[in-house]
């Protein structure tokens, strides 16, 4: 068994909250920025409810042939996996979100799996994103550049219009 400090860095994909990087560095302050991916035959969705932290849709990737989400690929210390996934809400009972391997093709054209995660029990209705939360995918979005006509489809997402919510 491996200590937590010797487990080997990670590439995960980002397509919500952890776009934006100050928010990720609360769980993985290690995370580097390696490019912005796209994953393919996917779309964003908000399928499952934060009613304790952001009080809105949160963020998800659903299949969905011939669209495609756009994200970050961050460079993650292997210790940093387990935060991560408490993050995401993977121990909860229920599970919130899954651990997947995806592959994301980057902007020099490379196709790299990594780590990314998806609603166990996704909502087919979905719910909207409160403000703070959809703002804090805009500003990832495009601190990292991503394509415009992406960043004006988050732009064009109706919000709850709760007034609070934030990082937990």
């Amino acid at each position: 068994m491996t200590a937590p400090h010797d487990e080997a860095p990670f590439l995960y994909f980002a397509f919500g909250s952890n776009l934006d990087e100050a928010r990720l560095h609360i769980h993985c302050p290690s995370a580097r920025l390696v490019s912005p991916a796209r994953l393919r035959d996917h779309r964003l969705a908000f399928s499952i409810e934060s009613k304790r932290n952001w009080h809105g849709g949160v963020a998800d990737i659903r299949p969905a042939p011939g669209d495609e989400v756009w994200g970050a690929l961050w460079l993650i210390a292997g210790a940093e996996g387990h935060p991560l996934d408490e993050q995401e809400g993977v121990f909860r009972d229920p599970p919130a979100y899954r651990r997947v391997a995806v592959e994301v093709e980057t902007l020099a054209g490379d196709r790299v799996r990594c780590r990314s995660y998806q609603v166990v029990a996704p909502d087919a209705q979905g719910f909207a994103p409160s403000p703070a939360y959809k703002q804090t995918i805009l500003r990832g979005a495009r601190a990292i550049a991503l394509p415009a006509a992406y960043v004006a489809r988050i732009e064009a997402i109706a919000d709850n219009g709760y007034a609070g919510g934030g990082p937990g």
